[in-house]
């Protein structure tokens, strides 16, 4: 069961109990739970403003522990709806320490890491729900995406690929974010196979085309790669992709194809230090140099790596900022 299917049962199951379910016989418990009926009636509503005033006078009744195990996962997700993570994290806290069976507090906790970019946090509170819940798909996803996020890529791929499977492999977004995983492993057999899958998940999308053109451009077959990215342009013409083309053609041994690609995107008007650096660099593999200058120095506004290529060329210091071809 996944974290969203026990948090529907364990609302289902909450609703089907009537609040009085939880009475022990005094005046406070009744007031308790008839406010967590409110609050309840409130969640399903998606008033979750309605919910956090509740929750105050819930707690002051000092309701019984089963009432408060449900309030929490209300309050809780009420908070992370409202952009309050460091108030759900609080009462998530607090709740896993009350209620250590309960793996949703857990969940829910390792996805707000997860997103808030530390992923060293959700790891070990992962394994906890998938200690419990095996096949919990989303448990499985945020488990691969922090180990993704901390360089693990090994770890990563082994619960991405859980993930896709228990998914049936009919998830695009997921598998084209194991592809990219895999692209950086580069593990390029396996960046294939999950393109093929999501090809067949999600059709005429350009992501399968251009994650297979970078696994043949990641060991570089440039050559083999050009008609996969020209494919995957025909779907998405986006200026990237246009330029990562003129790329594969330089680094293939076509280097005046290369120039005039770059530049039909100069030509656009805007400066494009990418653009202009395949440039320089097509024209100096040319024996060019003199004219590859100029484009190699405009490479400098791209930062430090574009800069580092272009001195590396022009054999020229790194912080150089003149203008020797205008003298």
């Amino acid at each position: 069961m996944t974290a969203k299917a026990r948090l529907l049962f364990f609302l289902l199951l909450a609703a089907a109990v009537p609040a009085r379910a939880f009475f022990f016989g005094g005046e406070s418990d009744k007031k308790a739970g008839a406010i967590l009926d409110s609050m309840r009636t409130a969640f399903e509503a998606g008033s979750c403003s309605s919910v956090l005033e509740l929750s105050g006078g819930f707690l002051d009744e000092k309701p019984p522990a089963a009432m408060r195990e449900e309030a929490y996962g209300y309050t809780g997700r009420c908070y992370e709806a409202a952009g309050f993570a460091d108030k759900a994290i609080g009462v998530y806290k607090l709740a896993r320490e009350l209620y250590p069976d309960n793996v949703l507090f857990a969940s829910r906790l390792a996805f707000i890491y997860g997103q808030s970019g530390f992923p060293e946090l959700a790891v070990p509170l992962f394994l906890n729900v998938l200690s419990v819940e095996t096949d919990d798909i989303d448990a499985n996803l945020g488990l691969a995406r922090a180990y993704s996020g901390l360089g693990f890529l090994s770890k990563a791929k082994e619960f991405y690929s859980r993930a896709v499977i228990l998914q049936d492999f009919r998830d695009a977004p997921t598998l084209a974010e194991y592809a990219r995983c895999m692209l950086r492993k580069r593990d390029w057999a396996e960046a294939v196979f999950i393109a093929g899958k999501g090809a067949a998940a999600a059709p005429g999308t350009s992501v399968w085309k251009l994650v297979e053109a970078r696994a043949l451009a990641g060991q570089g077959d440039y050559k083999r790669a050009l008609p996969l990215i020209e494919s995957a342009i025909r779907l998405d013409p986006a200026r990237q992709l246009r330029l990562e083309r003129a790329l594969y053609l330089l680094m293939g041994g076509m280097p005046r194809r290369a120039a005039e690609a770059a530049d039909a995107e100069l030509a656009a008007g805007a400066a494009d230090p990418l653009a202009s650096v395949i440039k320089g660099m097509a024209l100096y593999s040319q024996g060019r140099r003199t004219e590859a200058a100029p484009y190699l120095y405009a490479a400098h506004a791209g930062g430090p790596f574009m800069a580092k290529i272009a001195a590396s060329l022009l054999g020229a210091p790194q912080e150089a900022t003149e203008e020797p071809w205008k003298k």
